[in-house]
């Protein structure tokens, strides 16, 4: 943080002001459906929840569906067009510091080498603007992952909850040139202190993938997986899930290739032509979740690939619990 903290009091008046520059908000606001992030058309429709959205910020940097490229058959060839890379500045705003963490996880992801050119796009082009929680629901878990409510890991601007507003810390040059952009919105706060973090009871799962991969062929996986549906919930609704297929779709003259979200909790994913299933049943494939969350990618990574929203909890049909079950091999010895 600067040396003089600054005071942002109306979140409203800053998505009205990013909007009257002529870069698109991206924002927590109502509508139909589940609770989600939508590109604004005006401040008013602005509606920060008072927990986490039921839907994560992701689809606007990784969307669930886009054209990789597109083909037209002449004759005997081939014309093959790239479609045009996104251009659009945007400022995903009021995304929570877990979401924040999910899109840092993303870039980890498909900014290496080789970078994606479609994520890369977007995400040189997006300002990411996280508002601390002031308070969490019994599914997060985000300091059990190493994380906070007020992490400002993947954040270009940091908003804390305080009195009269919030205290604004620029973690980014991204986020700096923002509040230059505005400063007439932002007061001087030199006194002023963040609201205390809601406190998380559930247990951390600091050194989890060790035991994790020493229980690989653990019996129990097929009782603590007998209720998975494979329905790919939990997929949809985590902000670091990245799997993807890519399929053509054509006519007799023309056609597009296609990404498309996926995931490895569907019988699907790994199914050879052959009919040959190297997961072939759903605890195999629970199992693989887990891991990839909070071993592999510590491996790969740096840190797991969960940032303990606790949506796959929430919104788990069944009642899967990828923390309860993560723990048991924790606490197992």
């Amino acid at each position: 943080m600067s040396q003089t903290p600054k005071m942002l009091k109306d979140l409203g008046a800053l998505a009205g002001a990013i909007m009257a520059s002529g870069v698109s908000v991206v924002a927590p606001s109502a509508g139909p459906g589940p609770s989600r992030f939508r590109r604004l058309a005006s401040a008013e429709e602005l509606a920060m929840p008072r927990v986490n959205t039921q839907l994560p910020p992701k689809e606007h940097l990784f969307p669930p569906t886009e054209p990789l490229l597109r083909f037209r058959y002449r004759g005997t060839d081939v014309e093959l067009t790239d479609p045009p890379l996104p251009a659009e500045k945007l400022v995903l705003l009021g995304v929570r510091p877990c979401d924040a963490a999910g899109i840092a996880l993303l870039d980890a992801v498909f900014l290496a080498d080789p970078t994606d050119p479609f994520y890369a796009a977007r995400r040189a082009n997006a300002t990411i603007v996280a508002v601390g929680c002031a308070r969490a629901d019994d599914d997060c878990f985000c300091t059990a992952v190493g994380l906070s409510p007020h992490s400002s890991y993947g954040s270009d601007l940091l908003l804390l909850p305080a009195e009269g507003g919030y205290l604004a810390e620029a973690v980014t040059d991204k986020g700096r040139q923002l509040v230059a952009a505005h400063a007439s919105l932002f007061t001087d706060a030199a006194s002023a202190r963040a609201a205390a973090p809601p406190k998380l009871q559930r247990a951390s799962l600091d050194g989890v993938d060790e035991q994790l991969q020493a229980a690989f062929a653990d019996a129990r996986w097929a009782a603590i997986a007998a209720r998975c549906l494979g329905c790919a919930c939990c997929a949809s609704v985590c902000p670091t899930c990245h799997c993807f297929d890519i399929a053509d779709e054509a006519s007799a003259r023309s056609g597009v290739r296609l990404r498309s979200w996926d995931a490895c909790g569907l019988e699907m994913f790994t199914k050879h032509t052959s009919g040959h299933n190297p997961r072939p049943n759903q605890p195999a494939r629970f199992r693989q979740r887990v891991m990839h969350k909070l071993s592999y990618s510590v491996a790969s990574l740096g840190r797991p690939l969960c940032v303990g929203c606790g949506r796959c909890i929430s919104h788990c049909p069944v009642g899967m619990d990828i923390h309860q079950a993560a723990a048991q091999f924790a606490t197992s010895g």
